[in-house]
């Protein structure tokens, strides 16, 4: 058995908060873990110094998801500069990624299913205890991709995975990486043919616009996300909603009226959250009548936006309503006491 010396060495760089001078000792790590998971998980957590014993000493190689993340968090590291072992799904894919003329539809649907597992696990931590997963996982994803006889397929998941790290970015406030993912994401959608992935990639894009407070371009690009016919209606939804909301900030409230309005009729056509993957949401009816609070917000009804976001948290599951991205939908329901938020600071 092999011991962990990369988590004790990591421990020994961190400087304790009770001793100056000296390192975190097991115990001290060991509660910083758990305060983080109480914090942003709203889950105690159970580690004690017996356990980092077992970690360091290689007893234990892969703790569970939410530890992982608190570790990062707490220590500033990857789960590789952690000597974590790694995911057995990545070493699954690990012969693909070394002979890329084997990355076939197996090889990638396994890469689509641990994207999918990330984004479920970033409604459970945040944006930044995700953002090292999601860049390496974007390495592997490339790898595979470069050489794969399935072009098309292999392109609308670099592309995906591109769009993701774009918003990833845009939630960290580093606007000029999340523009290069996001070209990068629209560039591949279209070489895939994939007018869902494009009109995603097209309006987060717009939405890193509209917080910038550049609203020609984004309307422009608003208008290029809807373009495509085939997009499915809960998309089309939030792309009428979000065009309504940077008509309002531009002070065009007329235009606003008449996408919300329009919002609403597609609003009534969007999928039934039965119908749709684990951990897919952002185009149902719950979400979506919460962005029209947003919109309200904009045109100056506060009463009504905070009643229609207070209605769209009480539709949504318990766990979505705590997931990070809903932060501002709570605020503006009052579920957090004031209502301006950082996503409304901005805008406002």
């Amino acid at each position: 058995m092999v011991g962990n010396d990369h988590l004790k060495a990591a421990r020994h760089a961190a400087e304790s908060a009770r001793v100056p001078g000296e390192h975190m000792s097991r115990a001290e790590l060991a509660e910083r873990v758990n305060a983080w998971l109480l914090d942003n998980t709203g889950r105690p957590g159970a580690l004690d110094r017996h356990y980092l014993g077992k970690l360091e000493r290689g007893q234990v190689q892969r703790p569970g998801r939410d530890y992982r993340a608190a570790f990062r968090a707490v220590l500033g590291a990857s789960d590789r500069d952690l000597g974590f072992a790694p995911d057995p799904r990545t070493e699954r894919l690990r012969p693909a990624a070394q002979h890329p003329r084997r990355a076939d539809t197996t090889a990638l649907s396994q890469a689509a299913d641990m994207l999918s597992a990330v984004r479920r696990l970033e409604d459970e931590t945040s944006a930044s205890a995700v953002l090292p997963s999601v860049a390496a996982h974007a390495g592997l994803v490339n790898h595979l991709a470069d050489e794969s006889k399935h072009t098309t397929e292999a392109a609308g998941l670099v592309s995906e995975i591109s769009q993701y790290l774009g918003w990833l970015k845009i939630a960290r406030d580093e606007y000029g990486d999340a523009q290069a993912h996001l070209d990068r994401a629209a560039r591949l959608a279209l070489e895939a043919d994939d007018p869902q992935r494009l009109a995603t990639a097209l309006s987060f894009a717009a939405y890193r616009a509209l917080l910038l407070g550049n609203y020609g371009q984004a309307a422009n690009l608003n208008r290029a996300a809807m373009r495509d016919s085939r997009v499915d209606p809960g998309l089309r939804a939030y792309g009428h909603l979000q065009g309504a909301e940077i008509a309002a900030y531009d002070g065009d409230a007329h235009t606003a009226t008449r996408m919300l309005t329009q919002a609403d009729r597609l609003i009534e056509n969007a999928p039934d959250p039965q119908e749709l993957p684990d951990g897919s949401y952002w185009h149902i009816p719950p979400v979506l009548n919460g962005h029209k609070g947003f919109v309200l917000h904009a045109l100056g009804d506060t009463e009504q936006a905070c009643q229609t976001a207070r209605e769209s948290l009480e539709a949504m599951p318990e766990a979505w309503t705590r997931a990070e991205w809903a932060a501002d939908h709570r605020a503006l329901a009052g579920w957090e006491g004031d209502a301006a938020t950082q996503r409304i600071r901005e805008l406002d």
